[in-house]
Order: structure tokens, then sequence, then C-alpha cells
């Protein structure tokens, strides 16, 4: 067993947890703190007992992620679109949010369908039409919320990136803010910060095109919140800061 096993919640509960046991048997058999004794035998009986759910370690979870992301943006570069993003939520034909990757500069945004990849809208509107990353994520997250962001607008999208950030642990911290005619979205990365730097080694377009998993789900969160179209207009890597600038674009 190495250290990150050691580490794991369930493996370190019942390490604590007998610890606990073996002192409340010293408290018995060696002093008069009979107490202290049945306190902490309860704690280690508790730890042992309750904290016991298995956990995914950090590595694997990571290349979970890695695995839905790199080989789409693999072949997003095989074809040589150069766009970046537009976050679309569900409304007129969509049923369901997407993630619009036009071929090149952003003409103004086709007519989209749950059922379309492929992107021919005429004007110069040509692209690729895909699934958040983030959607799963995001998924888990309204069910946890028991059905949809229950307000809308920018404090809805908070809402949800609240849910992200304190209840899923995917960021350290987050702001989302309108400045101007801009919208401005800051991550604070804290564990995953060293896969989000591998995966933009490797592909340098994926901040700004799809997101990883987590950035991704942020994005979903502030289109489906202010339930309008966002396009990624700027991006920043600023320490362990990952920085959005938005606007909202008319269907």
């Amino acid at each position: 067993m190495d250290i990150a096993d050691i580490k794991r919640p369930e493996v370190s509960s019942k390490i604590v947890g007998t610890v606990f046991i073996a002192l409340s048997l010293y408290l018995f058999l060696f002093t008069e703190q009979i107490n202290i004794a049945f306190a902490s035998l309860f704690i280690g009986i508790i730890t042992i007992v309750i904290m016991h759910m298995s956990t995914v370690q950090k590595s694997t979870s990571e290349a979970m992620m890695e695995s839905s992301v790199m080989p789409l943006n693999v072949l997003l570069d095989d074809l040589g679109l150069k766009g970046d993003g537009i976050y679309v939520p569900p409304g007129r034909h969509l049923e369901h949010s997407k993630t619009y990757v036009p071929a090149g500069d952003f003409e103004g945004l086709p007519d989209l369908y749950d059922e379309m990849t492929i992107i021919t809208g005429g004007a110069g509107r040509v692209g690729i039409s895909l699934e958040p990353i983030g959607k799963p994520i995001v998924k888990v997250v309204r069910d946890r919320l028991e059905g949809d962001i229950i307000d809308g607008g920018i404090e809805g999208s908070r809402e949800c990136m609240d849910a992200l950030t304190h209840g899923l642990d995917l960021a350290r911290s987050y702001s989302f803010r309108r400045e101007d005619d801009k919208l401005k979205l800051r991550i604070t990365h804290g564990g995953y910060l060293n896969y989000c730097e591998e995966l933009r080694e490797k592909s340098g377009k994926i901040c700004t095109r799809t997101g990883c998993p987590i950035c991704s789900s942020y994005l979903t969160c502030a289109t489906e919140g202010l339930d309008t179209p966002l396009r990624i207009v700027g991006f920043e890597k600023d320490g362990k800061h990952i920085k959005y600038t938005m606007e909202e674009v008319r269907r």
C-alpha cells in the first residue's frame, strides 16, 4: 500500500478508528479515565463503521476526464476548426445545451438542432455542434439541487457554480460578474491545477474551444443560468486563475 492509498478516506478512516480504539483499551486497562475511554471507543467505532465509502483516486478521475476531452480535441485539430466556442442553452430547436465551434471567424450563430453535429448554415456559418464536455457534471449538480436552477439570470448561474465549487470541490473558488457589455468568469484551481496544465500543453486551443470538463461545467452553468448564448472572446491563465471573457450572442 502506497501513500496515495493511505490518504484515501476509506483507508485513513480505518487507521484513525483503530488508533482511537487502541487508545480506549489503554485507558480502560491502565488508567481510571473511564469516560474518556468510552468516548475514544465510541469515536473509533463510528469512524470505522460510518466512514467506509469507497472513493476514486484523483489520478484515476483525472484520467477519466482526459479520456472524454482529448480525443475530441484531437479530432477538432485534424478538422482545422479555428474558432472559439459559443455555449448555447436549451431553447428554440434545442432541448439540451450545446457548444458550437465555428470553423473559422465567427459569422453569427446558425440554427442548432439536437440531432445535428456538422453545421452548414450558409453565410459562412459552418462549424461543429457538440454536447458540452462538462454537461454530465452539471447534471449531477442539477440532481443535487433537485431540479432546475431556482433563480434565473446571473444569480442562477452562480447558484450552479456554488454547487460545483463547494459541493463537488472542482475549484477552490470562482467569481462571475458582468462588466460593461461583457461577462467575466474567474475559476481558481485547487487540486486539479496540474491536470489543467497538462491538458493545455497537449492542446493549445482546448480552453477556448471546448474547455476541459471543469471549465466547461462552469461555462455551461453560465449560459443556462442566463438563458442566452455566450461566446468566448477572451482567455487568460494567471497562476492558479483561469479567466474567461464572454459576450452575449443573439440567437
